[in-house]
């Protein structure tokens, strides 16, 4: 078996942020803002690792599901070139998620 299984779920590997210089790269490639719409998903880069979130336009965060120690989280992120350092979502396309990528109405709207 080449993968780690925790609750059912494979453990996702650690990526690390993009450092400041490919983060200007990255957000060359990414969607601009004004074509982001409202409760849609994304499918693009969180740090170097894929990712599919959806976008809340009132704060302006990617929201998405995280499954870290057995549990599952909802945590949100900036927009990669809003955010000077650190974590940031590069939406690449919209797309329709699979059950185990969607946000709930309600955790989209309290979550993060």
């Amino acid at each position: 078996m080449s993968k780690f299984v925790v609750g059912g779920q494979p453990f996702g590997l650690y990526a690390p942020p993009l450092p400041a210089e490919h983060q200007h790269l990255a957000a060359l490639a990414a969607l601009p803002l004004e074509m982001l719409v409202h409760g849609a998903y994304y499918a693009g880069h969180l740090g170097s690792a894929p990712a599919v979130t959806r976008w809340h336009a009132k704060k302006r965060r990617f929201v998405f599901g995280e499954f870290t120690l057995g549990r599952q989280h909802v945590r949100s992120v900036a927009y990669v070139a809003e955010n000077g350092i650190g974590e940031g979502f590069v939406p690449l396309s919209r797309t329709e998620p699979r059950d185990s990528c969607r946000v709930s109405d309600y955790a989209f709207e309290t979550g993060g």
